[in-house]
């Protein structure tokens, strides 16, 4: 799905509201390079937001989305797996190229080449969630960063304990390092009425709905929108 949708319902009295707030919720995998490519996307677009709307301070809350829950835990064949997948070489290769491309407009430089092992995530997802916090540029963002990057560049079993473990040491050396970290938070399930039949997925303010990769500037409108929209309206113009 490529476009903006409003998911969700509200109550009457919640439609005179002002928002004065943001939620995010970003629903991911680690083998999705879309999902690295959107979430470069939604730090840029949070950046611009923070500009244009200095009075709004945006939670951004991460949301685990397996794509392949049944992959063994030890993997799969990457490079066979996905010849399989696709049918042929050329096939791999032209979905790569449109892969890369979009990836260097988000500053990624993915090299597939390097990737032996297709990895069951639930691991490297279960490391994520000892840090999840609810505040936009907080650390889950910075260890998501490091875990794609570790998989699309460097070519690491992201599913392997030792792999993650290595991880998660620089991620602690850095937040260490880092001055004013929160402690961690457990977010709320988003409630019934969401439909993600893809990642990346993002959800704002419990209303405005995008899937994809989308540029910046199209998750700015997708903020604006949740901010100037009240549920109530959201809900009678998704009818």
């Amino acid at each position: 799905m490529n476009s903006i949708d409003r998911p969700m319902q509200a109550s009457p009295r919640d439609a005179i509201r002002p928002r004065t707030k943001l939620t995010v919720d970003v629903f991911f995998d680690f083998i999705c390079p879309w999902c690295w490519i959107g979430t470069r996307h939604l730090a840029s677009a949070l950046r611009t937001f923070a500009t244009l709307h200095p009075e709004v301070k945006p939670k951004v809350r991460w949301r685990p989305y397996p794509l392949l829950p049944d992959t063994p835990a030890d993997g799969l064949p990457y490079q066979a797996f996905y010849l399989s997948r696709l049918g042929s070489p050329t096939a791999v290769s032209m979905r790569r190229a449109q892969v890369q491309r979009a990836g260097q407009a988000a500053g990624i430089d993915f090299d597939f080449t390097r990737i032996n092992v297709l990895p069951n995530t639930e691991r490297a997802h279960g490391v994520v969630r000892k840090y999840r916090r609810v505040d936009a540029g907080g650390q889950p963002a910075q260890l998501i960063e490091r875990i794609f990057s570790a998989y699309f560049l460097e070519g690491a079993d992201i599913g392997n304990e030792d792999v993650l473990q290595r991880l998660e040491f620089e991620h602690d050396i850095a937040q260490a390092m880092a001055l004013g970290a929160c402690p961690p938070s457990v977010c709320k399930p988003v409630g019934r009425g969401v439909t993600v039949s893809g990642v990346p997925h993002f959800i704002f303010n419990s209303d405005v709905a995008i899937s994809g990769a989308h540029p910046a500037s199209t998750l700015v409108r997708a903020m604006q929108n949740a901010l100037s929209l009240s549920p109530l309206q959201s809900q009678e113009e998704a009818q």
